[in-house]
């Protein structure tokens, strides 16, 4: 496996791009509502929600586990991270985290108001949430800032543990949305793809 070290900023851009070839389609067909995906989104939430209604730890644990992505928590990291980076003169670093903070917000927020999808319907639901429905607000903030604390974190922290620390996070929140009938499948895996675009990007053209 490639060391993160070793992958240069060019390699960033094109990782980040392919990200974009996820989240671009996605809020294209949500957009229009196209109905493949829309049948897909709703027999996929249904089977989840039967499927926690049955298994009252998963429900807990998933309680739990989604405010790992909640919009506070997400941006109270982002601001203890910063802090970190310029107590060791690192500011560069910490002007980064702050800025994907603040992109992943402005841009989650642009996408709500430009498709506003509905939220899914469910006979028993066991969560509510406020606001348009695609991207996951979770999903996109917690992908955005896992991996730009991977980036941050440089060398001296092994490549496994980086790549874990910038997907798993943002996948269990991104499980949790879906498994508590808040989102829909493809409104996680937009907002996953979008957050992990916004921070590769931005560490391409900031070098933190």
């Amino acid at each position: 496996m490639i060391a993160l070290t070793r992958l240069r900023m060019p390699g960033w851009r094109l990782i980040a791009g392919l990200s974009l070839l996820v989240v671009v389609p996605l809020t294209v067909l949500a957009r229009v509502g196209w109905q493949p995906l829309t049948s897909f989104d709703r027999r996929s939430d249904d089977s989840a929600h039967t499927f926690v209604l049955g298994h009252s730890w998963l429900l807990w644990a998933a309680q739990q586990l989604t405010h790992l992505g909640d919009p506070v928590v997400v941006t109270v990291l982002a601001l203890l991270a910063a802090l970190v980076m310029v107590r060791r003169g690192r500011r560069r670093a910490a002007v980064y985290l702050l800025l994907v903070r603040a992109v992943a917000v402005v841009i989650g927020e642009g996408l709500k108001e430009l498709i506003r999808r509905s939220r899914p319907v469910l006979a028993h639901p066991v969560a509510h949430a406020h606001g348009f429905s695609f991207p996951s607000g979770h999903a996109l903030g917690s992908a955005a800032l896992y991996a730009s604390i991977a980036v941050v974190l440089g060398p001296r922290v092994p490549f496994a543990a980086r790549l874990a620390l910038g997907v798993l996070p943002p996948l269990v929140v991104a499980g949790t949305r879906v498994l508590l009938g808040v989102h829909f499948p493809s409104d996680v895996i937009a907002g996953l793809f979008c957050g992990w675009a916004i921070a590769l990007l931005l560490a391409a053209a900031l070098r933190p």
